[in-house]
């Protein structure tokens, strides 16, 4: 073998690795021209080796959603001129599940808050819910998407703004003189605000890309469903399971809108989904299921934080729980897988803020001792461009919680004692 050969091979070979470690990079760069705004850290490629270890098969299952969901968001997303990538964004949201609710109390496959579905006319009560329509949401969220975008006109910040509020991120780019340049903006977020911007960029590398990565979609069945009128009355799902037969998964899974295993009766009839074979026994039935509801009792039993509906009584009675934490006690089929990992869900404890008043002797490295962290840290998550601090201002630290008491006490200690405990550090 000639020498030249042989440098070719393991040119070759170098640039092959070259690729194989900066693949998110590449693949992020190529999607650019296709109107993709281009962002990459070490968070986002962290996040994508995450999601490509498939664990539980929750990549699968998001990738099945998206075929699944992607065509009709992709149609909605065309209807008001917004890119064909919005339809990433509730990959790393929610893994396209229509019953999702966070911590706090957003909701839905993108998930809206509640404020939000009401502003973009998404009707929300007690036993149903518009933000888990997986059509209607779409439409409010793809509205919602159109006028974050006239405000911002660039879709970093629009689709962190989508999911921490606009307030938020108004108060960010105060916080930092005004300064729009989204990567000085992604570095003054709380780590927990970068969050939606990871997992769309992850999303979109992985699940663009699946076939690339040999990833398989686990499919969603496709139902033959169609619409029927309901009854004047609350009608459990055990109920229509114990006369026509469908199954709950089915009701539920065609229903996702509505918060317990109920059809509700909002003052007038509303229309839901049955599979097509069932829709036909249902509306034969329906006089003889109007009538066994509405000959047995109703009786509302409030408990606690739950509402119990039970129908009928002694051992006829039906019971469908219904939950006002806005999911289903009986609402199994609604877990989702959690989404892959982030470099927030890598730490080894919880962490919290806690807050700090500057006193007359403060200085940068004598906080950063007793606060077990770096000056650099410090700086940043306070902003801070030199080593100067303001009396009476506020600074904050990232701090595990088992130990908030600790460094709350902080701020009542001399200039003497802090300085014994950085000395003894």
């Amino acid at each position: 073998m000639s020498l030249r050969i042989r440098i070719f091979i393991v040119w070759v070979m170098v640039c092959g690795l070259a690729i194989g470690q900066n693949d998110v990079q590449l693949r992020l760069k190529t999607l650019e021209v296709r109107g993709l705004p281009f962002f990459y850290n070490n968070d986002i490629e962290q996040t994508v080796s995450d999601w490509l270890k498939n664990e539980n098969e929750s990549t699968s299952i998001f990738y099945g959603r998206m075929q699944y969901y992607g065509d009709k968001i992709d149609r909605t997303a065309v209807k008001f001129g917004l890119p064909w990538f919005v339809k990433y964004i509730p990959a790393g949201s929610s893994g396209y599940e229509p019953r999702y609710r966070d911590e706090n109390g957003a909701s839905g496959m993108w998930p809206l808050s509640y404020t939000i579905g009401k502003k973009y006319n998404l009707r929300q009560t007690a036993l149903f819910d518009e933000r888990r329509d997986p059509e209607k949401s779409t439409e409010a969220a793809c509205l919602y998407l159109r006028d974050l975008y006239v405000i911002y006109g660039d879709w970093l910040k629009v689709i962190t703004a989508f999911r921490i509020g606009p307030v938020r991120l108004n108060q960010v780019i105060h916080e930092i003189g005004g300064d729009l340049d989204f990567a000085h903006i992604y570095e003054a977020l709380e780590p927990e605000e970068r969050l939606p911007i990871i997992q769309f960029y992850a999303a979109v590398t992985v699940l663009h890309h699946a076939q690339q990565y040999g990833i398989k979609p686990i499919e969603m069945e496709r139902s033959d469903a169609t619409n029927v009128e309901s009854i004047q009355m609350v009608v459990p799902f055990a109920v229509l399971n114990d006369k026509i037969g469908v199954g709950l998964a089915d009701l539920r899974n065609l229903n996702p809108e509505f918060r317990a295993d109920a059809v509700p009766f909002l003052g007038e009839p509303c229309t839901f989904k049955l599979p097509k074979r069932y829709a036909l026994v249902y509306n034969a039935k329906r006089d003889s299921i109007s009538y066994w509801v509405n000959s047995k009792p109703l009786i509302t039993q409030r408990i606690a934080k739950i509402d119990t509906i039970v129908v009928g009584d002694g051992d006829s009675a039906v019971n469908v729980v219904v939950s006002r934490t806005d999911q289903s006690v009986t609402d199994s089929s609604g877990v989702t897988p959690p989404l892959p990992k982030t470099i927030l869900s890598n730490a080894s404890e919880t962490k919290i803020w806690v807050y700090y008043k500057i006193k007359s002797g403060d200085a940068v490295y004598t906080l950063s001792d007793i606060f077990d962290c770096t000056p650099e840290q410090l700086k940043s998550w306070n902003h801070l461009h030199s080593n100067q601090l303001k009396v009476g201002a506020l600074l904050k630290f990232y701090v595990p919680a088992k130990r908030k008491a600790y460094y709350v006490k902080l701020n009542s200690l001399t200039i003497a004692q802090k300085r014994n405990i950085a000395g003894a550090d």
